[in-house]
């Protein structure tokens, strides 16, 4: 079933295999995480962070011990899914608002259309680059989810200015480094075929992808809040019937 010489396609009955893996380990982890008292519900987000963490950073050990396969204009740790090194410790040891929102509304979507998506090139299904795209991102997808379903915080949509805010942040050092090397960090620099952006470039033009990324990102956005928003609005109806 899965070759070592024949790449890996889109959609391909590999990708959608590793697809369903991980929408399976989603839901086992966010189920286990619901039967575990609060302690233990804490253990368990630390362990996924952890072995998320040891996961990305094995990323670089590779990169060390095959030095052919790195390339600065790709490897280095600037694109959306990689600073998710540095933002998800931030939202599970510290209860700050934005920090967290900024995972679930930027990390786990980008992740997630990472893993339908993704920049597969000609990797294999056993390759180390594709197996650490598909299980990396599947825990970007996962910590976040969890944090929501296990009741670790609660998405505010009050606090996506803030989300906006550092998500621009986040970008100054991509667009550094773009002019710097020529590189493509953040995919501002143009489309990759084969992703997301790819694919919006052939509806819209090379020259206009990022216009519908932003709507996308708009519409994204008010899915994933808009169940949150209307809880919050129904509540404060029943209480001012009380």
């Amino acid at each position: 079933m899965f070759s070592s010489t024949q790449p890996v396609g889109l959609f391909s009955p590999e990708h959608l295999i590793f697809l369903a893996g991980s929408a399976f380990f989603c839901a086992a982890m966010i189920f286990t995480g619901g039967r575990l008292g609060q302690k233990g519900r804490k253990r368990l987000l630390i362990a996924l962070w952890s072995a998320f963490t040891v996961i990305e950073l094995c990323k670089y050990v590779h990169f060390g011990i095959h030095p052919d396969e790195f390339n600065i204009k790709t490897g280095l740790p600037f694109h959306l899914c990689s600073i998710s090194l540095f933002t998800y410790p931030l939202a599970v040891f510290t209860e700050n608002k934005i920090f967290r929102n900024f995972i679930f509304a930027v990390n786990m979507p980008g992740a997630l259309f990472a893993l339908i998506t993704p920049d597969i090139g000609n990797a294999t299904a056993l390759s180390f680059y594709f197996l650490h795209l598909i299980i990396a991102h599947t825990f970007i997808v996962l910590i976040p989810l969890y944090m929501v379903s296990c009741g670790f915080f609660r998405p505010d949509y009050r606090v996506l200015p803030g989300v906006t805010l550092m998500f621009l942040m986040t970008m100054i050092p991509a667009l550094l480094l773009n002019r710097l090397i020529g590189s493509n960090y953040y995919f501002i620099n143009g489309p990759v075929s084969g992703t997301l952006t790819g694919q919006l470039a052939d509806w819209v033009g090379e020259d206009a992808y990022m216009l519908p990324m932003v709507g996308l990102l708009a519409a994204v956005w008010a899915l994933l809040y808009a169940p949150f928003a209307a809880s919050d609005l129904i509540r404060k109806k029943e209480d001012k019937s009380k």
